[in-house]
């Protein structure tokens, strides 16, 4: 089973919200490290926001704290793509690249979009001059509301690797989900962004991981 599916709404904390956003703090088994749960009504077609997140090399654009994102395989429709990513960290701290696969999948029924993200730490050989960050799992949920709205869920963990201590990160780990998304809420108003992507995402409503309910309605 995997983190997303473990993870108890009721251990987890409300740690912002706002009229178009929540952000949640989440404990996980066997880390010491929080994980987050973003909900966030997007006033963008669910087109806008897919293509946006298939635009990689944007990513520094908006995507808090990245550096450099870059695409180093195109996978089939069955296995997604693998992506590099390089995080700012603040001094005296290294800086963090990560490696992952990500896998998207639609409901035919009702054009939700999942995708996975999971880690790839060993994909390439290591830079001595960052810290590769061992263990991340996550997901994109994007669900249309109606032509002009969608709700896109956001949920993340890392074990980042490294000297951090976790009471260090746990007290940051809300700026990401913020930032990141308050970037995305403008970024997809760009003209660009009107033309939906022709993203291989696999049909298939069992692996649309959702389990998020009770953060919307909580």
């Amino acid at each position: 089973m995997s983190i997303l599916e473990k993870i108890d709404s009721q251990t987890c904390a409300l740690r912002l919200k706002n009229d178009w956003m929540k952000i949640y703090t989440c404990p996980v088994p066997t880390s010491d490290f929080l994980s987050f749960v973003c909900i966030a009504t997007i006033d963008a077609p669910q087109s806008a926001v897919l293509s946006l997140l298939y635009d990689i090399e944007a990513a520094p654009e908006w995507v808090w704290k990245t550096r450099e994102m870059r695409l180093l395989k195109e996978l089939s429709e069955e296995e997604g793509r693998i992506v590099y990513q390089l995080v700012s960290a603040p001094w005296p701290v290294s800086d963090r690249e990560i490696i992952t696969r990500s896998q998207g999948y639609i409901d035919p029924e009702t054009s939700e979009v999942f995708i996975k993200i999971e880690c790839k730490a060993d994909y390439l050989p290591k830079d001595s001059r960052y810290v590769r960050v061992p263990q991340v799992e996550g997901a994109w949920n994007i669900l249309p509301i109606d032509e002009n709205r969608c709700r896109v869920v956001f949920r993340l963990h890392i074990e980042p690797g490294g000297e951090i201590p976790s009471w260090l990160a746990n007290i940051a780990v809300i700026d990401t989900p913020y930032h990141t998304m308050v970037n995305l809420r403008e970024m997809v108003k760009r003209e660009k962004y009107r033309t939906p992507v022709e993203a291989p995402f696999k049909k298939s409503s069992k692996e649309v991981i959702q389990n998020y309910e009770n953060f919307i309605t909580g």
